[in-house]
This record gives C-alpha cells, sequence and structure tokens, in this order.
C-alpha cells in the first residue's frame, strides 16, 4: 500500500465484480461489440495451483455469458499482473517453476471457457510488471535489482510463448499478447545520443518482442542482457519462439533520451516530460499523438508485416486542472480523434485490425490509484455511480457514423 498514490487502496475500485451486467450494457449502449477483460489467477486458483475455486469459475461463466447474450465478443487476459501470493512466496516470476504453474492456471481457463471465448491475450505488458516490480520496485512485489529483474524476464518469455502455444493447441482460434511500446527519440543527432536512443529502443521495445518472434534477445544492443545466459536451459530458445495469431500493441507516449554514463548497463537517460515544456498526463508522461503511429510504422517494418495487429489499450488521462466537471473531458475527445486519424493507414492495409479504448471506465490504475481516470464513464468511487463523459458520447457518435 505504501507504493500506491495517496494511499489508495482497491478494497471497492469500480466493483466490477457485482456490476458487470449494468457495466456491459454501457459497453452495448457505446456500440461496441468487443470487450476486453482480465482473469484473476487469485480468484480461480488461490494458492496459484491445486484445487480449483468453483465460486471463482462461476463469475466468469456469468461474465461470458452476459456478454455473449449482449452480443459483445469476450476478449480475456491471463494475466494482468495480480500473481497469488503463495507464488510470489516462493520467488514469483524469478522463479523457473512458474512457468508450469501458469500453463496449468491457463489450461483450466481454457477447459472452463473455451467452448465459448475465442480470443485470449496471454499476458499483459511484460515489459512494465517486470520492469517496475522486479528491477525498479515501484509495482509489486517491490523487488530491486538485476539478479531480480534477469531470471523474471526470462521465465516471463517462456510463459508469454509457451501459453500461446498451449492455447492454440488446445484449439483456441485466436490467441495473441498485448505488450506495451513506446516512440523513442533521441534529444538530437549526437551520436552518442542516437546510441543510446537505439539501445533504449532494445530495452523497452524489443525485449520481450524478440524472443517470442524467433529473434532471441537483443544482446548486441544490450550486452548487459547476456547475463541471462545462466538462467537459460536447453532448448529455451525454442520454447521462446511462438506463432501468435496476433500481437497487442499499447503505446501511451514517447520518451526522449540522451546518452549518459551514469545510467547502469544502458548509458541512457531519459529525460522527464515536465522539463520539457509539454503537456504531461496524469501519470507523468508526455501527450504525444503520433506515438502509437510511430511505433505501428517500426512494428511493421520490424516483425515483417507477418502478424495482425490489435491496438489492445489506448487512451489518455490529464490532472484535474484541465477539467471543470469529472465529465467535462474535452482533451480526450481531442486525443481519440488525433490517434484514429493516425491509424487510418494502417486500418486500409489492414496492418491494423482493431481498437480497443482504455478504458470502458474510470479505475483503480495500480501504483497510481485514482489519481488517473482513464474511463469514457466517470465513476463516484463513494456510491459507485457510473456518468458518461463527453468523450463517451463522442465516441457513440463517432461509431453510430460508421
Amino acid at each position: 500500500r505504501k507504493k500506491i498514490k495517496n494511499n489508495d487502496t482497491a478494497v471497492n475500485a469500480c466493483s466490477f465484480y457485482d456490476k458487470y451486467s449494468s457495466d456491459l450494457s454501457l459497453t452495448d449502449w457505446l456500440g461496441i461489440d468487443n470487450f476486453k477483460t482480465s482473469i484473476s489467477w487469485s480468484r480461480i486458483l488461490p494458492d496459484g495451483q491445486g484445487k480449483i475455486n468453483r465460486q471463482g469459475l462461476a463469475f466468469y461463466d456469468r461474465l461470458t455469458d452476459e456478454m455473449l447474450n449482449k452480443g459483445i465478443n469476450p476478449w480475456y487476459v491471463l494475466y494482468h499482473w495480480d500473481l497469488p501470493q503463495k507464488l510470489q512466496d516462493f520467488g514469483g516470476w524469478t522463479n523457473h517453476d512458474i512457468v508450469s504453474y501458469f500453463l496449468d492456471f491457463s489450461e483450466t481457463c481454457y477447459k472452463y471457457l473455451g467452448d465459448r471465448v475465442k480470443n485470449w491475450i496471454v499476458l499483459n505488458e511484460p515489459f512494465v510488471f517486470t520492469g517496475a516490480g522486479y528491477f525498479l520496485g515501484i509495482h509489486a512485489p517491490g523487488r530491486i535489482g538485476l539478479k531480480q529483474f534477469l531470471p523474471a524476464t526470462h521465465h516471463v518469455n517462456l510463459a508469454n510463448a509457451s501459453g500461446i502455444a498451449l492455447l492454440q493447441s488446445l484449439g483456441a482460434s485466436n490467441v495473441g499478447t498485448a505488450m506495451s511500446f513506446a516512440s523513442i527519440h533521441s534529444i538530437n543527432n549526437n551520436p552518442k545520443n542516437l546510441a543510446a536512443q537505439n539501445r533504449f529502443s532494445a530495452l523497452v521495445n524489443q525485449l520481450f518482442l524478440d524472443p517470442v518472434i524467433g529473434k532471441g534477445y537483443p544482446t548486441d544492443q544490450l550486452p548487459f542482457l547476456r547475463k541471462i545466459e545462466k538462467y537459460i536451459a536447453p532448448n529455451d530458445y525454442t520454447k521462446m519462439n511462438a506463432k501468435p495469431d496476433f500481437l497487442g500493441v499499447q503505446v501511451y507516449t514517447r520518451e526522449v533520451v540522451k546518452h549518459s554514463w551514469l545510467m547502469p548497463y544502458i548509458h541512457a537517460k531519459v529525460i522527464a516530460a515536465k522539463s520539457r515544456n509539454v503537456v504531461v498526463s496524469s501519470i507523468g508522461q508526455e501527450v504525444y499523438y503520433p506515438a502509437l503511429a510511430e511505433v505501428l510504422a517500426w512494428l511493421t517494418n520490424h516483425l515483417e508485416n507477418t502478424i495482425p495487429l490489435f491496438v489492445t489499450e489506448c487512451g489518455v488521462s490529464l490532472p484535474e486542472e484541465y477539467k471543470v466537471h469529472p465529465c467535462d473531458d474535452l482533451y480526450r475527445m481531442a486525443y481519440y480523434e488525433e490517434v484514429l486519424k493516425s491509424l487510418e493507414p494502417f486500418v486500409t492495409n489492414k496492418q491494423v485490425r482493431g481498437l480497443f479504448f482504455w478504458s470502458l471506465m474510470d479505475n483503480f490504475e495500480w501504483a497510481e490509484g485514482y489519481a488517473a481516470p482513464f474511463g469514457l464513464f466517470h465513476v463516484d468511487f463513494k456510491t459507485q455511480e457510473r456518468n458518461a463523459k463527453k468523450s463517451a458520447y463522442w465516441v457513440k457518435r463517432m461509431l453510430e457514423s460508421k
């Protein structure tokens, strides 16, 4: 809790567990026929393995049926950062055994839901939950340092590819994974700064992408990654290589970097957005409209246009001073208008097959608590009342015009 802004807790959050039916009606009202949410590992397997919690499974049965009854296609994320505590007690993602635990969990979910669910996302933003949780210590479980980060990274890569392969072998028709990316810029064209840009991009954009597409770890750009070899067993490179049916792309900002010998391992320093006289989001990131299109252009080249892309998160939250009223979010309308315009060539060429807004409603945003409301619908967390923001009406009109 001490890591969470304002000492917020997720005890109630947006209470989707109790309000899922009416919340899905909001999705239906918007005219959106696809809904992405995550399955809680702890709810299905409280100990991370072993005995199944039938009540937990029953919730996802009800949720799935409710979506289908409303004409909404379910998209389930198997792992969105909530690891059962008992598995963390065994080392969490630093423990090699977690790969088999995760595959057992994945198989359990597919066994009970696969007859109705076609779309599966294995992991959500592995770079974020490993980097923030096992290197910087600012997200759960609060671990710090390379000796935590490297084994966690490797085991996550194994779980990612193995999870994709497992679900495909069980009969799932559309299996992918969702990764965070950023558009990386150099502060100028100085050769040292350009080299720093290349290193930072390899870390942020390739550390989890390259292994799953068979390119291995980007050790040429990041020599410190050679230390990961001690955690690699025979055949691991083969196991890390999967053939996802799609890649989920999640982009929120760009980063501007410069060379710095003082920064360990990558010798690249991020120049904070707040020091660059730009509009900054509630979570301290630059609001930079072209970021998503720049990443998609890079991905199209890096993947040689071989994997369909879905934008599985797209959104913005600005500080309270930008709003007169919680539902007055004209800035969000402007953001989506600019971003969607930038996507047109990628949609026309069928490189991008769809986009998910982040998010349907305000919620508990991990370490940011309730300080970063991304929703199209405002949530009063005391009363749990939902109200459409101006951006929700904009989305509804935009979809009706299509």
